[in-house]
């Protein structure tokens, strides 16, 4: 189930909130897992009880480690609940990929894989949940007094298939209590409006376009379709992604929870330390807090930081998907990241920081053709085709008026911090009398159009579903 089906929307949707805002308030928490495990259950009926069965473990292990004074005890409770949350990863995601990469370097001739399918979410789940007990071992958090304030946590639907990845302590009061408000209730309608206006309009039609270009043969590429399957990838991750986000956020907010935001206008970065302040910020946080840090982060100088840097983003690269090509996205991230620290953060001073942005973004979409990219033989041929002039234009994709439309809209959209006079026109905005009205028709507009286009159209699932 996802968030722009009709089912959805005109289904599950208004039937959770008619019970979620009639029941008396310490029933909540309860309608809330009820309909979470229900949302699960009809996306990912074989992973639910692994996913239920863990939590359970997870919930008992985080108490104990809580209550015992013994600091080998409360290792080995931690180390249980991280390798319980870590072979339930490595199981439904990289077998398979581990069995073939040893295949091919032995030059195995006869084989067979697991039959596993990849759970939905089964990533954002396993962070969440190591973050609980780790969090816990730490001090920095405490285990949850009742099993279904925890349960909560870790099924809420709004964030439960692709985040935002949140600490249980940054939650906890809002689990005891929370703000349901019309305030709340309309801010967060028109943040679910915005994120899936983002998702049909623009990400959809960009994903079009995006599998039609890495669908070519190489030899029928040219440098034009290159380029044009290379942006609308770009733009069309990011309008996928921080699509979900919003929905996520907002459907968070029309029940009085607040969950932390996920991207900040990622390309405007001046650089990738900076893209990474913007891009999946939940994620970046985790891999700081919980992998940078404990590995010995920059404290010590030299090519240990480097080293420290590099590993995590190669882990970032596995942590999506079980393929060489994200394994090598994340590894270039970790090199650019490296040479940020080594030179670039003092070197790039000397330039304005709009030159600085579009060299990220080039570089930024560079790395989106390596993660994109149907295997790892086709990225050196496709970034080849984007950069050989002389080569013929390739086999023809067809762009109509609509696409064009929405390729710009989304470029627009991605960079308009750096327009000129953009701070000027905001605060103008701001004093404007009519604005209310304005947004109103504007937000009413864009769930129109969006309507409109799942009416005629297949819906397509978040691509981070499939991370």
């Amino acid at each position: 189930m996802v968030f722009s089906s009709p089912f959805f929307l005109l289904g599950f949707l208004p039937v959770f909130l008619l019970a979620y805002f009639l029941v008396d308030y310490k029933y909540k928490n309860a309608v809330v897992v009820f309909f979470s495990l229900f949302f699960y259950m009809w996306t990912e009926p074989r992973f639910s009880l692994v996913v239920m069965i863990s939590a359970l473990i997870d919930w008992g292990l985080g108490s104990a480690i809580a209550k015992t004074d013994n600091e080998k005890t409360k290792r080995r409770f931690l180390a249980l609940a991280i390798c319980q949350n870590l072979g339930i990863l490595f199981y439904f995601k990289y077998v398979n990929f581990f069995i073939e990469s040893i295949i091919q370097l032995f030059h195995v001739s006869s084989y067979s894989f697991l039959e596993i399918a990849l759970p939905v979410g089964v990533s954002f789940v396993v962070f969440e949940k190591i973050t609980y007990v780790v969090d816990i071992y730490r001090g920095t958090g405490y285990p949850a007094k009742r099993l279904l304030s925890y349960l909560v946590y870790v099924l809420l639907f709004p964030k439960l298939l692709a985040g935002p990845i949140i600490k249980y302590h940054d939650i906890a009061d809002q689990l005891q209590k929370r703000n349901i408000n019309a305030e709340n209730v309309i801010r967060g309608t028109v943040r679910f409006i915005m994120g899936l206006g983002k998702k049909v309009l623009i990400a959809d039609t960009m994903g079009e376009i995006a599998d039609a270009v890495f669908g070519l043969p190489v030899a029928q590429l040219g440098p034009q379709n290159a380029w044009l399957g290379a942006i609308c990838y770009t733009l069309q991750i990011y309008f996928d992604f921080s699509a979900y986000s919003d929905m996520a956020i907002g459907l968070a907010s029309i029940i009085g929870f607040r969950l932390m935001e996920n991207f900040n206008m990622p390309y405007i970065a001046a650089n990738f330390t900076e893209f990474w302040r913007r891009w999946h910020i939940s994620l970046s946080t985790w891999i700081r807090d919980y992998l940078y840090i404990p590995l010995g982060g920059s404290r010590k100088p030299g090519l240990r930081t480097y080293w420290n840097l590099w590993i995590c983003f190669l882990l970032s690269g596995l942590w999506h998907g079980a393929n060489w090509t994200f394994v090598w996205w994340g590894v270039y991230h970790g090199i650019f990241l490296a040479l940020d620290k080594l030179f670039w953060l003092e070197w790039q001073k000397r330039l304005p920081r709009v030159v600085n942005i579009l060299v990220t973004f080039f570089l930024v979409i560079l790395g989106w053709v390596i993660f994109r990219a149907t295997s790892t033989g086709q990225i050196i041929p496709y970034i080849q085709a984007m950069f050989t002039m002389n080569a013929g234009p390739g086999q023809f994709v067809y762009i109509t008026e609509n696409v064009k439309f929405y390729l710009v809209l989304g470029l627009l959209c991605a960079f308009v911090p750096i327009l000129p006079n953009y701070e000027q026109v905001i605060n103008r905005y701001k004093t404007y009398s009519s604005r209310p009205l304005l947004e109103v028709l504007a937000v009413g507009l864009l769930l129109v159009l969006a309507l409109g286009k799942l009416s005629a159209v297949a819906f397509n699932p978040f691509l981070y579903f499939r991370f």
